[in-house]
């Protein structure tokens, strides 16, 4: 699927997770194994009074436990106190470090827990110093909590540590990446003093010819480096001494010797090595980050994406990232991520999606109808006689509906079918209100409106053959969108509340969660917002963005949802529009309005979605 951007800015979520008052003790919950019970009774109890918000009387136990420790010490082959564990399980463990060493990686865990790093920092130094084995994650985050207290000096002196003990294999448990490492390195001493970046011209291959200028793009992106901790060799500096050297800018491209030289000259303590090539569809920007007198990089930054329009966005990324900060929730894009895929037994021929995704509903061409849970577990299979031409399912989920091209109509609640019928000519659309209250159906130019119990209180004949055909989440109307693109409004009487002639077949038709806004999508590509009484709010083409004047909620989500090739979603705060273009072979799709997550229709496969912001 092509990933298009849309417009505005996003805003991510922060979400936060925590194991209340058992945090310190599940990260050390397998060291049970090397203690005897005198001294884990003594953790758990102060793990019991951690989740009574009784933290004097924590302290007191986890001291008490620390106490027996040291009084069983030295611990040797030679000298192992008789009723402390000596099982394969605690030799596993003990191999590391002594249980005088866990004790203080405990405590360590605690203190930080309780948000005291000064703590935290002197009782993983004990642990990692009575450790016979580096603890490769620990290190890491005695790096991480130096850092925190502003201590980067010895936050660096930690770090270089810890590469050391990568680079020799000198470790155990799991350590973060050696760039990663290195990556923070460079930002401490970046904030220690001033770091003088040298950035080359940037490598472009197999790129058109409007990405000429992408280098440059990435340079000016680059002015949004803090100025206290990187200076960037301005252009017009390097062109001089190049000059004085008698060399050009692709001479230090490509020879690292004369590279080398001038970066001497320059003082510069970083180089920048930018990349931006297309590979089959895909375009690939790269970074590689060298330190002076370094001939491999440290450090290596990579961003793919169909779309070139999101390079700029990805040439900020890295002025974020190497920094070492967050990313800019405005320079958050959605990815589609999979979800799941079924495999039915026949063609799909109909597909309907719940509003909130909770369920799915598609109609074969062997006349079986599948009712899915949002995660593609099956709930029932249904089955008529003939292909299957039209499903719908409830705002909620619990009611379904299906026609068969015989003219069998049938309508279910859950996993049961309470109405059926046979009626003489094609159902060309059906739609359910919530709680499955009310429901209506077309056959050629003809709607009904009915109940649960199939009892028709109304009919209407439009002038020309019904294409799509919506009812409001309360039932209270009824909108129908015709082959010669007429759309009509009935209420829930049956009265003609208005109608509009948009000039091409009428597809699809959606109603806003409020049902303060109606939206059509017509075969010609076009799509008409219209406020519930009638008047044009808005009209756009799909497959393109849309621009909107204002940020209500409500014919925001008149937009969003899947209109004929193109899916339309909106950010995690609601207020900006996206979409994505599907693939051709997609012969049908429906998704979820109130959150995004959709499901397409190829072949026998269902494939669901949802959109994740990264």
């Amino acid at each position: 699927m092509k990933k298009l951007i849309g417009f505005g800015f996003m805003v991510l979520i922060a979400l936060s997770y925590c194991v209340y008052g058992q945090t310190w003790y599940i990260k050390n919950e397998n060291l049970r194994a090397i203690y005897p019970s005198n001294v884990w009774t003594c953790i758990e109890k102060a793990r019991q009074f951690h989740n009574a918000g009784n933290h004097q009387m924590e302290d007191m136990y986890l001291r008490k436990a620390e106490q027996m420790t040291l009084a069983a010490e030295p611990f040797s082959p030679t000298n192992w106190p008789s009723h402390w564990p000596r099982t394969q399980e605690a030799l596993d463990i003990l191999r590391y470090a002594s249980p005088s060493a866990y004790i203080y990686r405990i405590f360590g865990d605690y203190a930080e827990e309780h948000s005291r790093p000064k703590e935290a920092i002197k009782y993983i130094r004990m642990y990692l110093d009575r450790s016979y084995i580096p603890d490769a994650s620990y290190l890491f985050k005695l790096g991480n909590l130096l850092e925190s207290e502003t201590l980067y000096q010895q936050a660096i002196a930690v770090y270089q540590e810890l590469i050391n003990c990568i680079k020799t294999k000198n470790f155990h448990n799991s350590p973060p990446s050696v760039s990663m490492v290195q990556s923070r390195i460079r930002v401490l001493n970046a904030k220690l003093e001033p770091q003088i970046l040298l950035v080359l011209d940037m490598k472009l291959q197999d790129l058109p010819d409007f990405l000429s200028n992408a280098g440059q793009v990435f340079k000016e992106k680059l002015l949004l480096l803090d100025e206290k901790n990187y200076i960037v060799v301005k252009d017009q500096t390097l062109d001089r001494i190049l000059s004085e050297q008698r060399l050009t800018r692709r001479d230090i491209i490509d020879d690292l010797e004369e590279r080398d030289r001038i970066i001497k000259l320059l003082n510069v303590r970083y180089t920048l090595e930018p990349y931006l090539v297309k590979i089959e569809n895909q375009y690939i920007f790269q970074v590689r980050v060298y330190r002076a007198g370094q001939r491999e990089p440290i450090e290596n930054f990579e961003y793919k994406n169909e779309n070139y329009e999101f390079l700029p966005n990805y040439f900020q990324r890295f002025v974020f990232e190497f920094q070492g900060k967050q990313i800019s929730k405005e320079l958050l894009i959605p990815e589609n991520s999979y979800q799941w895929t079924y495999e039915t037994s026949e063609e799909i021929t109909s597909l309907a999606v719940s509003e909130s995704g909770n369920r799915i509903i598609a109609g074969c061409k062997d006349g079986k109808v599948y009712l899915l849970n949002r995660n593609g577990s099956l709930r029932k299979i249904f089955k008529q006689q003939d292909e299957i031409i039209q499903v719908a399912i409830s705002p909620d989920g619990n009611y379904s509906a299906w026609a068969s091209i015989d003219g069998r109509l049938c309508f279910a609640e859950g996993t049961k079918v309470i109405f059926q019928t046979k009626v003489k000519n094609v159902i060309r659309a059906i739609s359910i209100g919530e709680k499955g209250k009310f429901w209506v159906y077309a056959i050629d130019d003809k709607i009904y409106y009915l109940d649960s119990n199939g009892e028709i209180f109304w009919t209407r004949r439009l002038p020309d053959w019904v294409q799509s055909l919506k009812m409001s989440h309360d039932c209270s109307f009824v909108v129908a969108g015709t082959t010669a693109g007429d759309i009509f409004v009935y209420n829930n009487e049956g009265n003609l509340a208005w109608n509009k002639r948009l000039g091409a077949s009428v597809d699809r038709i959606r109603i806003s969660p409020k049902i303060e806004h109606i939206s059509a999508g017509l075969r010609n590509n076009l799509a008409y917002i219209f406020s519930s009484i009638g008047n044009e709010v808005i009209r756009f083409t799909l497959g393109g963005e849309v621009r909107l004047l204002t940020f209500n909620q409500d014919i925001i989500e008149a937009i969003i949802g899947t209109w004929n090739q193109w899916y339309y979603f909106v950010d995690e705060e609601k207020k900006n529009v996206w979409y994505y273009s599907m693939d051709k072979s997609v012969k049908m799709a429906d998704s979820a309005t109130l959150n995004n997550f959709y499901v397409l229709a190829k072949g026998k496969s269902l494939l669901a979605y949802k959109v994740v912001w990264k």
